[in-house]
């Protein structure tokens, strides 16, 4: 029988696919089901492969079939800058499912701003603080703001799924920010990214996080945004000597100022004590994270913050705190979410609605309505619908 013949693909391009994707030549192999010294002859010109091949390593690469036929390798998405703890030099370090929850980020961001100039809709100004201060004080009162979400309102959630939506739903529709959730990512490699540019920011939450994890991850990330210095993070609280690390611990005060106004917790009657007061039980703990919809972590550290507890309290806790954490990380509930309602979450109801909005007014088909969100099948567009309109606080 005749050899199929070759793909005309440029051997730069195979090797950018791989590359870019973050897999060794053996990884890659192996995931295309070829030996590690074919693939090497295809990334040397050495050999090519076949359409078929080719079209089994842009599945293994996340990659349309069409980018395999350019004539040398398109540029990448500017790499976002790297704020966690344990970072490495370079973002060869990057886990595929932490490089396809960058790259969908881009995407989606420069597909919002098409969408709203094919509805017509006029450029927004990019949200900021408005005296460009950095101290804590002042941007979480200005991020408070701009979210406008009440006191009144945050206490009314009920369960803690309905304050992530709350300031999720705030975030896109008062911050006109996209924000986005990624699953298969480690916490410990990604809690959190932010890309600022543009007038479209963008926040993508690590889906398998504890739910209050997500809630102060998402707040973090928009203080990111509103000091135009946006990047990956793990939310480490060291006050370490780099300025990556200052601005980390930075986030994180503004983040617990936001969730936590030091006026209403100082009102709260079980803080009418001396400053430093130890007796803090359990149960007192529990009660105002829950009335805030915060960790218990983050909790103790405010009131550290504002003179209420003592350091001694939070490291006391601290082990007992990240057991807890620990232990609520990944999100059961995912494993019982239908497909439309994780579409939504992960690509976000304000995008999964720009889409819908562009399809209802002729301005896409219906097969481009599928591509916007992710290469869903058509016949699973009307449950998206639904779930896009659904009452998010009622989950």
């Amino acid at each position: 029988m005749p050899r199929t013949p070759s793909a005309p693909v440029a051997p730069a391009l195979i090797r950018w696919a791989r590359q870019s994707f973050g897999l060794s030549l053996e990884e890659a192999a192996k995931k295309q089901r070829i030996t590690t010294d074919r693939l090497a002859e295809w990334e040397a010109g050495e050999d090519a492969p076949t359409v078929a091949q080719l079209r089994a390593a842009a599945r293994v690469y996340r990659r349309p079939l069409a980018v395999f036929f350019l004539n040398e390798p398109p540029d990448d998405f500017e790499a976002i800058k790297d704020f966690r703890r344990a970072r490495l030099a370079t973002k060869e370090s990057w886990s595929p499912p932490l490089r396809l929850a960058i790259r969908r980020a881009h995407e989606q961001q420069d597909a919002a701003a098409d969408l709203r100039h094919l509805l017509g809709e006029e450029s927004r100004e990019r949200v900021s603080v408005e005296d460009g201060s950095r101290s804590p004080k002042a941007v979480a009162a200005g991020a408070r703001r701009i979210l406008g979400v009440e006191l009144d309102t945050q206490f009314s959630w009920r369960t803690e799924y309905q304050a992530l939506n709350g300031w999720i739903s705030a975030l896109e529709n008062e911050a006109h920010t996209l924000v986005l959730q990624a699953g298969e990512i480690s916490t410990g490699e990604m809690r959190g990214f932010s890309i600022a540019n543009g007038t479209n920011p963008v926040i993508v939450l690590n889906a398998t996080d504890a739910v209050r994890g997500r809630i102060f991850t998402a707040i973090h990330e928009f203080a990111h945004i509103l000091l135009n210095d946006a990047g990956l993070c793990d939310l480490h609280d060291r006050n370490g000597p780099s300025p990556d690390d200052q601005t980390e611990l930075l986030c994180n005060e503004i983040a617990a100022a936001v969730l936590m106004p030091a006026e209403a917790l100082l009102s709260e009657p079980t803080l009418a004590r001396d400053e430093g007061e130890q007796r803090w039980t359990n149960a007192e703990i529990a009660r105002l994270a829950d009335k805030y919809s915060v960790s218990r972590e983050a909790l103790v550290r405010r009131l550290v913050s504002v003179r209420r507890a003592p350091w001694e309290l939070y490291w006391s806790k601290r082990f007992e705190f990240e057991r807890a954490y620990r232990s609520r990380t990944l999100d059961k509930k995912t494993f019982g979410v239908s497909y439309q309602r994780r579409r939504v979450r992960d690509y976000g109801r304000s995008y999964v609605r720009l889409v819908l909005d562009a399809y209802h007014e002729g301005h896409i088909n219906t097969l481009d309505a599928a591509d916007y969100l992710g290469g869903v099948n058509v016949r699973h567009l009307p449950k998206i619908e639904l779930e896009a309109y659904r009452n998010a606080a009622a989950s």
